[in-house]
């Protein structure tokens, strides 16, 4: 079996990280606005922040260690391995982008907490299409916009469940890793 694994908030404890580093951001870059809504997906929805606040923030953190020091999801280490061990062809599949640096840096982070994997795909903000031409039978991701697209190719999904997405009751949801290991051993 193929299984497409997305990393930021699936594997690695990205937006708790992310939002410790934003809210400093916006401290010392953008007067201290606060949050506009914590649990948003968007930055621009959670900070009082224009376009262009965001984007300097992405390339602030782009060109820091925060995604070196992201901690990963519980068990996610470990239920990943053991389904690559058992057979399965693991891919992870991100949006974040695909430049020198980070893919460095995602390389030596997934080194760094052991996950074992087939390929690493990079740069994807529409992952449906990558999931259907690499051919993947089950892919896991906590963003509802992109299950749906992976969904509407005829892939089976697992939303992993998340602060902004406990609303959606569209797709199979996932609370922890040994949820996912479950439901993949309960139907392949």
């Amino acid at each position: 079996m193929i299984i497409g694994i997305d990393i930021d908030d699936t594997i690695a404890k990205t937006n708790i990280s992310l939002l410790d580093e934003a809210f400093e951001y916006d401290k010392e870059h953008c007067g201290g606005k606060g949050f506009k809504n914590k649990d948003a997906y968007s930055l621009k929805d959670m900070f009082y922040w224009s376009d262009e606040d965001v984007i300097n923030f992405m390339t602030y953190i782009r060109d820091g260690n925060l995604f070196t020091e992201i901690s990963p999801i519980k068990d996610s280490q470990l239920y990943v391995n053991k389904l690559y061990d058992e057979g399965n062809i693991i891919y992870f599949i991100t949006r974040r982008k695909n430049t020198a640096h980070m893919l460095k840096v995602t390389m030596k982070w997934l080194e760094k907490h052991g996950f074992k994997y087939h390929k690493l795909l990079m740069g994807y903000s529409e992952k449906g299409s990558v999931c259907e031409k690499e051919q993947v039978n089950i892919f896991i991701d906590n963003d509802i916009k992109h299950v749906t697209e992976v969904a509407a190719k005829g892939i089976k999904v697992l939303l992993m469940t998340d602060s902004y997405n406990t609303d959606c009751t569209v797709f199979t949801r996932v609370d922890t890793w040994e949820d996912v290991y479950n439901y993949i051993a309960n139907h392949s």
